[in-house]
């Protein structure tokens, strides 16, 4: 899995290059998250737009990631696929990470929550 990094305004927008999150990318997920948060980014949007399944693992990875960032740090993510976000709707999961439609449309409203 390949990830870009781009800013906006204080956001840090980390698109996921590739159309799995499982059990074989969690791993390097977690690393390249870590490495950006600890280079200073306080507030990730992950764009989801290209992954197209996720397992418990991926699911994990997202939740450590969001441990590991801490209290002071923000991390949302956007652009699921109807697959992902039912993953996201059964566990409950969307009730602890902000969830957005579209990346610009959580640009456009400072990556706060849309519901």
């Amino acid at each position: 899995m390949k990830v870009e990094v781009s800013n906006f305004g204080g956001i840090t927008v980390v698109r996921l290059c590739g159309p799995r999150l499982d059990a074989a990318q969690s791993v390097r997920f977690k690393e390249a998250l870590r490495d950006i948060s600890d280079r200073g980014a306080d507030h990730i949007l992950l764009d989801m737009s290209c992954i197209q399944f996720m397992d418990s693992s991926g699911l994990g990875a997202i939740v450590t990631v969001l441990k590991q960032m801490g209290q002071a740090k923000t991390l949302e993510l956007a652009a699921l696929s109807p697959i992902v976000a039912k993953v996201f709707a059964l566990t409950r999961m969307d009730q602890i990470f902000q969830l957005h439609q579209t990346v610009d449309g959580a640009l456009s409203s400072g990556a706060k929550a849309v519901g």
